[in-house]
């Protein structure tokens, strides 16, 4: 009985090894993979590709913001931030001013703000609204952005939001994924106008228009790096998006 006993005991330990390790792997394979398929070019995964790895500096290097809804001590972009910039910036792509009243029509106001989404776009989507000053837009907010089902509304926005720029360089010949990148990581400094100036500034050439970026300040400049670190001149492919 003692021997059946400490067999079994042992058998437990080995399956619970092999679970252990057959999780790590999973884990490793799941990351590997996802890497894999940033690393192959396509018009597919393009936006979640330059989100990702450009315009959130990698989620931010998966370090929260902290709970005052300040920036302090964080950097990048998550899905669940929700800061008191700008009167009220929120989610993957740091919208904010304007940029809230898609996010609003989108939104059920009603149900995460007590109040309609005509009341919500016309008073609390200004850079000088305060809405950050009330705990019921911060509560509102953090409840949306904690909704997993609400990231892929939020990737939604943020391509639309950009798609401008991306025509507009496809238009004057801009061709290929990296290309594709320093329009959206321009355009999302300066808007979608404020791209097709500064590009035509210069001369709509995408180098030059991304080394004027980068010397313009030390967060443009982390991203001009990251957009050489995803999308890097050596590896740029023609995609059509």
């Amino acid at each position: 009985m003692k021997n059946g006993k400490g067999l079994n005991i042992a058998l437990t330990i080995v399956s619970v090894m092999v679970i252990g390790v057959s999780g790590t792997l999973l884990v490793r394979y799941i990351r590997n993979k996802r890497k894999n398929n940033f690393n192959k070019p396509t018009s597919k995964n393009f936006w979640p590709k330059v989100l990702y790895g450009v315009i959130t500096r990698e989620y931010g290097g998966g370090k929260s913001c902290p709970d005052d809804c300040s920036s302090r001590g964080c950097y990048g972009k998550r899905y669940t931030d929700v800061l008191c910039l700008d009167s009220g910036t929120i989610g993957i792509a740091h919208f904010a001013a304007g940029g809230l009243k898609k996010v609003y029509e989108v939104m059920d106001t009603n149900k995460y703000f007590g109040r309609s989404k005509s009341e919500m776009i016309n008073n609390y989507a200004d850079r000088d609204s305060g809405a950050s000053d009330n705990q019921w837009w911060l509560d509102g907010f953090r409840k949306w952005v904690s909704e997993p089902k609400n990231n892929k509304v939020q990737d939604d926005l943020f391509r639309k939001s950009r798609q401008s720029a991306v025509d507009s360089a496809k238009e004057n010949g801009w061709t290929t994924d990296r290309e594709f990148a320093i329009a959206v990581g321009v355009s999302n400094s300066y808007g979608n106008g404020g791209f097709r100036s500064k590009a035509s500034n210069n001369d709509w050439d995408a180098e030059k228009t991304l080394e004027w970026y980068r010397r313009q300040s030390t967060h443009k400049n982390n991203r001009a790096i990251a957009i050489d670190k995803w999308f890097p001149k050596n590896k740029a492919v023609k995609i059509n998006i």
